[in-house]
């Protein structure tokens, strides 16, 4: 049976996730070492470094809200919508460890 708690973590992860994908994500392309992908974030990073950090750590914590508040009788689906982003960040970091390590 899966329980509730499964799904705080999963919000807890990707809320984690999310949080280093911006402090690498900034640091590498500060550095000039990467390029963002994403062309939104991009963008943003356009505008101004700093709005694309603040944008990453707002999401970071909006997740991290929904980890401790969110409650859903759907636990099954939830688990099943969560674990696509949390692939697609796992993916984002290990990436980011390749370039930190070829650094």
């Amino acid at each position: 049976m899966i329980r509730g708690g499964s799904l705080k973590i999963l919000f807890l992860l990707l809320s984690l996730l999310n949080f280093l994908d911006g402090i690498f994500t900034f640091l590498g392309i500060q550095f000039n070492h990467i390029s963002e992908s994403n062309p939104i974030m991009n963008h943003l990073w356009e505008i101004s470094p700093f709005l694309f950090l603040l944008l990453k750590i707002c999401l970071s914590l909006f997740l991290f809200y929904l980890a401790i508040y969110f409650y859903s009788k759907n636990t099954r689906t939830w688990i099943f919508l969560l674990f696509i982003p949390l692939a697609l960040y796992s993916s984002v970091m290990v990436l980011h460890i390749v370039w930190m390590t070829n650094i």
